[in-house]
This record gives C-alpha cells, sequence and structure tokens, in this order.
C-alpha cells in the first residue's frame, strides 16, 4: 500500500528540475542586491523541517561566502519584542504556509532591525511574502501529507541555489541543475534488512557532519513524525563528546558517510558506535571501506559532495514510510500534528 509521502517524493525530481528554471532566471538581481550590500552576518528564520533546509542553507554561507551565520530563535521578537541590530545582515526566512505569526513578526523585526530580508516559501501571497523584500517561491505546489518531503527538498535545494549563485560556484550550479537525475537514480536505492533492524527501535542516532548534519537533523524529524521512533540527531564529532555513552545494541544509528574533509572523524564515529554493540547502517555514496561491522545503503553518486546527503535523504523516503507502516502507524496522519502550525 502506498502513501501521499512516496505520491509526494516521487513528483520532487520534475519540481526541482522546473525550480532550478526559474531560479535561474530570477536570482539575479537578488544576487546584484546581495553585492551591493556585501552582508557581514547570514541569518536564518524558519522551524521544524524549515529550519532544517534554513540551516543546510546557513551552512554552506559559512563554506562558500566566508560568512558567519546564526540561526535567530523566533520568540526573541514574538515573545520578548527584541529588535536585533542587524544592519549589513542578510536575513533569511523559509516557511512552507507563509502564515506563521512568530516567523512573520520575527521577519518584521529583522527588517526593522536593518536587514535585507529574503524569504523561501511554497505560498504565493502569503503574509511571509508581504513581508520580506524579495520573497522567493520554492514551487513545491500543494503538499498534503502531514510529513514534509516536497517542501523540504525544494527549499534546501532552493537555498543552495541562493548561496551558489551568489558565490558564482559554478561546480555546484552545474550539479544542481542535474540533481534530478540523480535523484531518479537513488528512487531505486536498496534497503536490504534495514526494515528488521529499525522496525522494533525505539531510539535511534542519525549521525551526520558537516553540511550533512541538517540534513540528518530532517531524517531524524521523519523518523519521529513517521515511525514514532524518538531520533537524536547528532554531529560525528558531538556524538563522542557525551552522547557515546549510550549508545548500544538496543539503539541503532544511521550515519551520513562523510566527504574528504569529514570522512575520518564520520568512519571513528562508525567504529566506535560499532565497538559499543549499536547496530550501525551507514548511507554512502562512494566505495570507500567503512567499519567491517556496519552495514552499507549505497546511494548513486549525486555529483557533488554537498547534494550526497540530500540525495540519500530522498532515497529515505519510502524507507521511512514502510517503516511507519511496520510499526502500526498511518504514514500520512502522525498523531497530534497539522500540517500548518501557527505559533507566537
Amino acid at each position: 500500500m502506498g502513501s501521499l509521502i512516496e505520491a509526494e517524493a516521487a513528483e520532487i525530481p520534475q519540481l526541482a528540475a522546473r525550480q532550478f528554471q526559474r531560479l535561474h532566471r530570477e536570482l539575479g538581481p537578488v544576487v546584484t542586491a546581495l553585492d551591493a550590500l556585501s552582508p557581514a552576518l547570514f541569518a536564518t528564520i524558519a522551524r521544524g523541517s524549515s529550519d532544517n533546509a534554513a540551516a543546510f542553507a546557513a551552512y554552506l554561507a559559512g563554506m562558500r561566502l566566508r560568512l558567519p551565520a546564526a540561526s535567530l530563535p523566533p520568540s526573541l521578537a514574538s515573545v520578548y519584542g527584541a529588535t536585533l541590530r542587524l544592519g549589513r545582515a542578510c536575513v533569511l526566512a523559509v516557511s512552507q504556509s507563509g502564515e506563521s505569526p512568530d516567523l512573520n513578526l520575527a521577519l518584521e523585526h529583522a527588517k526593522a532591525g536593518g536587514a535585507f530580508t529574503l524569504a523561501l516559501l511554497n505560498q504565493p501571497g502569503s503574509a511571509l511574502s508581504r513581508v520580506a523584500d524579495v520573497a522567493l517561491e520554492i514551487g513545491a505546489g500543494r503538499e498534503t501529507a502531514t510529513a514534509a518531503t516536497k517542501s523540504f527538498m525544494l527549499s534546501a535545494t532552493a537555498g543552495l541555489h541562493l548561496v551558489a549563485a551568489w558565490a558564482r560556484d559554478d561546480d555546484v550550479l552545474e550539479a544542481l541543475q542535474d540533481f534530478p537525475h540523480a535523484m531518479a537514480r537513488s528512487a531505486a536505492v536498496e534497503w536490504g534488512d534495514a526494515l528488521d533492524l529499525f522496525a522494533a527501535a525505539d531510539d535511534v542516532f542519525v549521525i551526520g557532519r558537516g553540511p550533512t548534519l541538517p540534513i540528518a537533523q530532517e531524517l531524524a524529524l521523519k523518523l519521529k513524525e513517521v515511525c514514532g521512533i524518538h531520533a537524536e540527531a547528532l554531529s560525528a564529532a558531538e556524538l563522542l563528546h557525551g552522547p557515546i555513552s549510550i549508545a548500544g545494541a538496543q539503539r541503532p544509528a544511521i550515519v551520513f558517510a562523510g566527504d574528504d574533509r569529514t570522512v575520518s572523524s564520520v568512519n571513528e564515529a562508525v567504529a566506535r558506535l560499532c565497538a559499543a554493540g549499536a547496530p550501525v547502517l551507514v548511507l554512502s555514496g562512494d566505495a570507500r571501506p567503512v567499519e567491517a561491522a556496519a552495514r552499507v545503503v549505497r546511494v548513486p553518486d549525486a555529483g557533488h559532495p554537498i547534494l550526497q546527503a540530500l540525495s540519500a535523504l530522498y532515497a529515505a523516503y519510502p524507507f521511512v514510510a514502510e517503516l511507519g507502516r511496520a510499526r502500526g502507524r498511518d504514514p500520512d496522519r502522525p498523531p497530534h500534528l497539522m500540517k500548518v502550525t501557527r505559533t507566537l
């Protein structure tokens, strides 16, 4: 039996191709404005899946633009009424609905504090689009499943496109243009006995490092929402600063393989988890050796290291839906959740 999650995830490659062409046309004036501003800070405002997409963009801004990045808690504005001093800051708000009062108020305060404000959103004409200096549509279309798939992936690719265009990073832009084909290839990933491994788990580690950490956070959120699993996302480095002490046979781990800069620390984390008796599943895009005790799911090469974890997450959507069903849950109707969450 299929689910809305699986059906909507299947739409993502085609939507991402359309998004690339549209943003390729629209981002020129935005980049010109950002060049003129020459920001000293890149900050984000978001919640939930949108916050994970925003964190991905912020990490890339640090890597590709050498800009310090920060996540601004919406409650600074909505609860405490603080207007931060944000002259020469670029503040990016990310929202699926564009109608959450706390996010909108936070972006209003950022604008009042002197920031140049951008919004990535899926609802044209929403309240957030009227607040931002520039509003960019992600183009996910109608998303019915409570757990976000289309809106997360297209927020992440839009944020990446923004940063890559601003940084004049042609390698990333070229890979991003081909990314719909990479996702189509990853849809055929074989998960082996992973379903049996996680079906009985109530606690799971999800491990990333660098720009894969926000993607790990998004997968952990999906395991909570769809599967009812308490999943904790951690940096491979942070795992070793305390949390490794609770690793064991009853707490499996999903690990996003490291890139050339992070592979040694990720492999050390895998080795430590295996030594503690934890079942480990590594999502890897290459044939580099992995700890012998770990299971490996091979995800086809996404064309650029920055896109590899996103491709692995895309491959995981059908697995997450199937895992939810195996645990007796309806993947499309997580308990206690609503599609649009309005907080203040």
